[in-house]
């Protein structure tokens, strides 16, 4: 099937294009992230999120808000991202996260543990069955391997350590951290998540035939130590960026990625897939505080990003998205928010429908049958969709998504006539 699918692929796929994973560890509180300012909705926000509401007043408002009418505001700290909405290069899934089924009657999908390691593995594998030996990015370089270009330098490209997302049945991915398990936000954790990703990355191996994990693993450390080489001397005589970087580990991870973007001519490549991980989003106490120094980051990293690119004529050619493997409660639990479920995501590049709050965006009275208690809501845009829209438009073909996303005929048909959500153009 893979090998049917190259021809789809050179007839189909772009010069270059590439997509940007930044994953926020943790579980990542996204409704001070993304606030509804109308004021029936703020109302019940303000109502329901007590003691960690935000002043309206002080939110940075959205020049256009989603289809049910609905008015919006972003948390102070992030007018790098404002101003790229205002651009129009910017644009919010609402409500989105891993499910097992569409909602139906209610409570169709209530029975899944949310539990860290769970969520990650699932938005990891792309798919609800963990006993998977790949991840869905992994599946992708399996597809399109042999348009890729070079042999030496995998599409996949990790700036944060192993990780199950992007080790496929036939590839792996160049492992460019520096240092272990590298802090990003500068506050303390209370669970190490790169450890968790190489772990998990551990097992997938491990679950391969036995006679083939000690080349499996062989096969990695080799890819792991030659790209590094092969990177690191293609962008070590690159130009300075004019807009320069913040001084924080997101913000430098965001600048080497740019970097490779930048140097993507020297290393002969037609698509890539970065992930970044960027942790401290495990909200439980002093939530606050914490979203004081984490979305301002989120939001200069982002926005430097996107300078970066343009100076190098790239950013119709990549699309950066936000996955957090859940969201996190409207009610408090003293000064944090304990587990949810369904997100609020960042999608940001030239191909992005920007402006806009895509998805649906929950309504937050009490007695909303999508709450399943404390304010944690069952997502309306599945984990499936999400990433399917990313890969369509990386240029997977259409017949190779139930390889990529094997869950992805629970919630969309090509045969729709439609997008999975309508993010990308």
């Amino acid at each position: 099937m893979i090998g049917d699918a190259q021809h789809e692929v050179s007839a189909s796929a772009p010069e270059y294009r590439a997509l940007v994973c930044v994953v926020l560890g943790g579980g990542a509180d996204s409704f001070n992230m993304l606030v509804p300012t109308d004021t029936l909705s703020y109302r019940h926000y303000a109502e329901r999120r007590a003691n960690l509401a935000l002043n309206r007043d002080g939110l940075l408002s959205l020049s256009a808000g989603d289809r049910d009418g609905r008015s919006y505001g972003l948390h102070q700290g992030m007018r790098g991202v404002r101003a790229l909405y205002a651009r129009g290069e910017v644009a919010i899934l609402a409500n989105a996260g891993v499910m097992q089924d569409p909602v139906r009657r209610g409570r169709a999908n209530s029975a899944l543990e949310l539990s860290h390691s769970d969520f990650i593995a699932r938005w990891h594998h792309g798919t609800a069955d963990r006993r998977s030996s790949s991840g869905w990015a992994g599946r992708v370089a399996d597809v399109l391997a042999d348009h890729v270009s070079n042999d030496q330098l995998p599409m996949n490209i990790s700036m944060s350590g192993r990780n199950v997302m992007q080790l496929g049945a036939r590839t792996v991915a160049a492992n460019l951290q520096s240092g272990l398990h590298p802090p990003h936000s500068g506050l303390p954790v209370g669970v190490d998540f790169s450890y968790v990703n190489e772990q998990l990355a551990e097992q997938a191996v491990s679950a391969a035939r036995p006679w083939s994990v000690r080349r499996r693993a062989r096969q990695i450390e080799s890819v792991e130590a030659n790209s590094k080489l092969i990177v690191e001397d293609a962008i070590a005589d690159g130009p300075l960026f004019k807009s320069p970087f913040g001084t924080d580990s997101f913000s430098s991870d965001m600048e080497r990625v740019a970097r490779i973007i930048a140097a993507r001519r020297k290393h002969e490549v037609r698509q890539q897939i970065f992930f970044v991980h960027f942790d401290g989003w495990d909200g439980h106490h002093r939530l606050l505080e914490t979203q004081a120094i984490l979305l301002p980051m989120l939001s200069r990293g982002l926005a430097a990003f996107r300078d970066a690119l343009i100076e190098h004529d790239a950013l119709d050619d990549v699309t950066t998205f936000t996955v957090s493997e859940f969201g996190r409660a409207l009610e408090p639990s003293n000064s944090g928010s304990d587990h949810g479920w369904g997100g609020h995501h960042i999608v940001m590049g030239g191909a992005v429908r920007g402006g806009r709050v895509h998805g649906r965006y929950p309504s937050l009275a009490a007695g909303n049958t999508l709450d399943i208690g404390g304010g944690s809501f069952m997502p309306t845009t599945s984990m499936d969709e999400y990433l399917a829209e990313m890969v369509l438009w990386l240029g997977v073909p259409v017949s190779e998504l139930p390889y990529v996303l094997p869950d992805i005929s629970k919630f969309w048909s090509p045969n729709s006539g439609t997008p999975p959500i309508g993010l990308l153009t």
